[in-house]
């Protein structure tokens, strides 16, 4: 008979041990998203949660304003599942919001996977999503 493993813990400490006073927060995208962050945009129906997401992949890749806004702290590369919207019509938004901004899709680093379905409660694709982003660092 195999031994089992023990459970494993999350961390924690005693209330008394937590900082006193917070980091100063470093954001990718200023005062809207924070740098190395993982986010969920979340709001009623239609209420532009999927262009939200189209523009900050844009200007993170451009390095230009968020919204006409907000500022990028830091440029970079794009991975995107947009899990509700057809391949053409990701496109075609944003082919838009590039034109808007004057800039050219093509010359974005913005990456789209194209799979149906990404269940992150599956542990093979938490392992496919881990070896596509491993392989574009």
């Amino acid at each position: 008979m195999k031994p089992m493993k023990p459970a494993r813990l999350l961390p924690f400490v005693p209330a008394h041990r937590l900082a006193a006073r917070a980091e100063e927060k470093s954001w990718l995208v200023d005062e809207l998203w924070s740098d190395q962050a993982v986010g969920l945009i979340g709001g009623e129906p239609k209420c532009c949660k999927s262009f939200l997401a189209l523009d900050l992949a844009v200007s993170v890749a451009s390095g230009t304003p968020c919204l006409r806004r907000f500022a990028v702290t830091r440029s970079g590369g794009v991975l995107l599942y947009a899990a509700e919207d057809s391949a053409p019509i990701v496109r075609q938004r944003l082919e838009g919001i590039c034109a808007a901004s004057g800039l050219a899709l093509e010359e974005l680093d913005i990456q789209v996977i194209t799979v149906p379905t990404l269940r992150l409660d599956w542990e093979a694709d938490r392992s496919a999503l881990a070896n596509t982003v491993a392989s574009l660092a």
